[in-house]
Formats: structure tokens, C-alpha cells, sequence
């Protein structure tokens, strides 16, 4: 089967059209971190201070500026928010760990510094992502690449048992022959730079409302994939592929464009794995100077099911995928672990429905106890970049609640800052489809800062 070779966009020519622009583009330049940090004086008070993470760090332009925009992630950490914690509170020798990953933030801001980091996440895309984002973006010959998809006679379909409830029989047959490339083909170093654009062209041909959290097709999508086959899928199709290789090398260029080549500092990923877990059976010598993390919202931890068609194509089998779902907050078997925090307790208290109860429960259970664990290993300074999630339409304090914990286990708390959220990757609905109550979209997240 030969794809036909329509493109209605020069896509290199886009690219140095980008690049031209970006030499003019005015960047704050990184600040250079110094040797050793002055003690803020305690504060009386705890404060609490409204902030613009996105005014503050001008040096990234934007949340999705270079590979922070490479991949749609849900409830993506915002790149300004880590390089404002690095400003203030890093040197220039922290080793920085983030336990809940993502896709990344944490440890590509930290990789802009010069900082060493560890990233660590159940979902194994991660991986995936800081390969890609690291990757050299000369190699991605666009041109040569197209023509190399429209001769290979390579196949490859994900061993799933409903794919065909997702993707049409003719998608099936044109993704069969690039994903065919991407395995059985494409050699290591091309990998990394593929995966972003095929996992994205290939959502163009599915079911899946990409603007919904979980897996589900709808009326949307389903029109979406009938117009393709309509109006020609396979052109439609290359010509998404060319502008997302196109897309790919632009963020890439972009991101390298912020890079000091004087620094070579590491990034450590620990993908596909428990984080509490990971935390359990640390080596003696596990030592970090920060913690900066973004946990999972109390409601919305169902990351691996918003990921599993894309984990498919990677060539995840089905019974690893259901296992990683099975470890998520919502499902996982989860120990009581004591949260010392009186506003935890007094939360907890006015949960009438027990199957919510438990989910408060097992969200605190979990997070305190990572953070906990991990926290007898950082030396110096842990942000935890947390949302006021609602239970029945009465919003739950996490920031509040970790600040205590940590507090009565010897840290202090110096501040929290508040920071409007600008936007979002879900759809909006006057009210929640699970419950019927008006829903109520968190308008801020806060970062909490604590100190030995």
C-alpha cells in the first residue's frame, strides 16, 4: 500500500522560518544560580501570597514554549513554576528529585540550570517524553523520512483485543505500515524523535475525544474520523504526519535554544514504576538538595487510562498496561499511614459517603507517605505544587493539610504561594456528569515551600 504523497505545507520551510524569528524572539537570559543561599528569617505567620508564576519567570516565554508543549499531557506541571523555586531556592549544585513526573516539568526546567535531576512516575511515557526531548533534532530528515514511510512494507498493529472498537479498518491498515516502521525499522536513535509525532498524527485517526479525561469515543470524534475517510484518510494523514515531524523539531530547536552548552547535567528516570514503591526500597546513599513535585489531584489520578492508546502504539502489551492501572491511586491496595495534619482529620470527619471517604483516605494514605518517605533524604528544601480538589462540592485544603504533616515532622513551612490557573486541557461543564452537582473547576493551585 502506497501512501499518497500530498503535502499542502512545506514543512522545513516552516522551520526555518521559526528559527529566524526566534533569533529576534527577546528571551530573559537563565539566572545564574549561586554557590550557597542566605536563611530567610522565620516567619510569626504562615503566609500565604498570590503569585504569577508565568510573570515571574519571563525566561520561558510560555507554558508550552519548546518541549514543555511537545506532548499533551493532562494537569501538566508549568515549566515557570519550577524555574521560580530554582531561582529562589536552588544552588548551583542542587539535585533536585521528582517523584510524580508526569511528563517531565521538573526535571527539563532543572536540565536548563545545569541541575542534575530524578524523575519518577508509574506512567511509562514519561520515558518516552525525556528521550524525545533530549533527542537531536538534526536526525529528523523530514523529507527523506516520508519517502522512507511510503515504501517500507513493514506492519505492526498493538496486540489489543479492541482496537478495532477504536480505529476504523482502513486506519488500522495505514498505521499498521508506520507503526510497522517505528518497530520493526527505525533505528534507536530515530526512535525518540518519531514516537511524538506518529503518537499524535494517530490520534487524528481514533475514536477517542481527546478532550475528555478518560478513554471514550463520542459523537465528535466519530464524525471527526468519517470526514477522513471521506475526503482521503491517507493524505490527510501524511500531511498531519510531515507538519507534526515539522512541530517536533521546531519545539526541540526551540528548547535547545535556551541551553547552555557549558552544562551537562543528567536526568535519571525511574518510568513504569510505583513511586511509593521506589520510595520503600531506597539505597542508603539516596540523597537529594530539593523535592519539587506536582501530586496527582485527589480527583483526577487516572492517568494511565488517559494514556492507553498511546502506550499501545509504543508496544506496551495489554497485561502490563491493566497492571499499571491497577496501581493507580483510585485502585491500588493502599496501608493507613498517619497524616498528622488536625485539618485532615476535621475533613475527613464530614465525608458521609464511605466509597469517598476511602478515596480521601487512600489519596492522603499514599502522597503523605511517598513525600514522608522521601523526605528523611532532602537536605534542604521540598515544593509541593498541589490543587484544592472538591469532595461532594466541599473543596479539601491539601495545601494546608501537607503543610501541617510537614510541619509537625520538623519542617518549616515558609510560605504558600497561590497562582491562578490560566487554563485547561478538559472540556468545561456546568456540572459534574458523575454527580450532577455544579462543578466547580479548582481557579487556583498552590505551591507549597518548605525548609529544614
Amino acid at each position: 500500500m502506497a501512501m499518497e504523497r500530498r503535502y499542502p505545507i512545506d514543512a522545513e520551510i516552516r522551520i526555518r522560518e521559526q528559527l529566524r524569528l526566534l533569533e529576534v524572539v527577546s528571551v530573559a537570559p537563565f539566572r545564574s544560580l549561586p554557590a550557597t543561599r542566605e536563611r530567610r528569617p522565620a516567619q510569626r505567620e504562615t503566609r500565604h501570597q498570590p503569585i504569577s508564576f508565568r510573570l515571574e519567570a519571563p525566561h520561558i516565554p510560555s507554558t508550552t514554549f519548546g518541549v514543555f508543549g511537545l506532548y499533551r499531557y493532562p494537569a501538566k506541571f508549568i515549566p515557570q513554576a519550577v524555574a521560580y523555586v530554582i531561582d529562589h531556592y536552588a544552588t548551583n549544585r542542587s539535585r533536585i528529585i521528582d517523584p510524580f513526573a508526569g511528563s517531565g516539568t521538573t526535571g527539563l526546567t532543572a536540565y536548563l540550570y545545569g541541575l542534575d535531576s530524578e524523575l519518577w512516575d508509574l506512567n511509562p511515557l514519561l520515558q518516552h517524553i525525556i528521550e524525545a526531548s533530549l533527542a537531536n533534532p538534526s536526525l529528523l530528515h523530514i523529507d527523506a523520512l516520508m519517502e522512507t514511510l511510503t515504501h517500507s512494507e513493514a506492519f505492526w498493529l498493538p496486540e489489543w483485543s479492541r482496537l478495532d472498537y477504536w480505529y476504523p479498518e482502513p486506519a488500522l491498515k495505514l498505521l499498521g505500515k508506520v507503526w510497522g516502521y517505528y518497530h520493526l525499522q527505525a533505528d534507536g536513535s530515530l526512535r525518540p524523535l518519531l514516537a511524538i509525532p506518529l503518537l499524535r498524527a494517530t490520534k487524528l485517526l481514533s475514536y477517542n475525544d481527546p478532550q475528555r479525561q478518560k478513554l471514550s469515543r463520542s459523537p465528535k470524534a466519530i464524525q471527526r474520523v468519517e470526514r477522513l475517510l471521506r475526503e482521503g484518510l491517507e493524505s490527510r494523514f501524511c500531511a498531519a504526519l510531515r507538519e507534526e515531524m515539522a512541530r517536533t523539531v521546531q519545539k526541540l530547536l526551540e528548547y535547545q535554544h535556551l541551553l547552555d552548552p557549558a552544562y551537562k547535567p543528567a536526568i535519571r528516570v525511574q518510568a513504569g514504576v510505583d513511586s511509593s514503591e521506589l520510595a520503600e526500597s531506597l539505597p542508603e546513599d539516596a540523597r537529594w538538595d530539593m523535592l519539587i513535585t506536582s501530586p496527582p489531584y485527589l480527583q483526577a489520578q487516572e492517568y494511565i487510562r488517559c494514556s492507553k492508546l498511546d502506550l499501545f502504539w509504543l508496544g506496551y502489551p495489554e497485561e502490563t498496561i491493566r497492571e499499571l492501572s491497577k496501581r493507580e491511586l483510585p485502585y491500588k491496595k493502599v496501608e493507613p499511614f498517619e497524616v498528622l495534619s488536625p485539618t485532615y482529620r476535621e475533613y475527613a470527619e464530614q465525608i458521609q459517603e464511605l466509597h469517598l471517604l476511602r478515596l480521601y483516605q487512600h489519596y492522603f494514605f499514599s502522597v503523605a507517605k511517598t513525600l514522608t518517605l522521601l523526605s528523611e533524604r532532602v537536605a534542604d528544601t521540598m515544593c509541593l505544587f498541589v490543587g484544592q480538589a472538591t469532595v461532594r462540592g466541599k473543596r479539601i485544603p491539601t495545601d494546608v493539610i501537607f503543610a501541617e504533616h510537614f510541619t509537625a515532622l520538623g519542617w518549616r513551612h515558609e510560605v504558600t504561594y497561590i497562582d491562578k490557573i490560566e487554563t485547561r486541557v478538559l472540556f468545561r461543564s456546568r456540572f459534574n456528569p458523575a454527580t450532577g452537582i455544579e462543578d466547580h473547576r479548582m481557579p487556583t493551585e498552590h505551591m507549597v515551600i518548605l525548609r529544614r
